[in-house]
């Protein structure tokens, strides 16, 4: 009881046409993605990400520099007040 040669030959064929198609569709929706991104940045018209007005934040606005110190700060100082939870919490209460 053996294959069908012709059988077998219309199974790698239909495999090959599968696998083909796949890849095909694939590269497809890769291009059409990049196509959209491009189209995107073009009716956005923003400026690189990397500008040298943006390398350093800090030293231009010192007063949110100081907001963000002290949030980090004040979430901290919260987080240090809550007792920490442990693992046979459950069992206990």
């Amino acid at each position: 009881m053996g294959v069908d040669p012709a059988i077998a030959e219309e199974a790698l064929i239909l495999t090959a046409i599968g696998i083909g198609t796949a890849f095909v569709v694939l590269v497809l929706l890769l291009i059409v993605i990049l196509l959209i991104g491009v189209f995107n940045r073009y009716l956005q018209d923003d400026p690189p990400l990397s500008t040298a007005s943006d390398s350093q934040p800090d030293e231009q606005d010192p007063e949110a520099r100081d907001r963000a110190l002290a949030a980090a700060l004040a979430v901290t100082a919260i987080r240090a007040s809550r007792p920490q939870a442990s693992l046979s919490a459950g069992e206990d209460a």
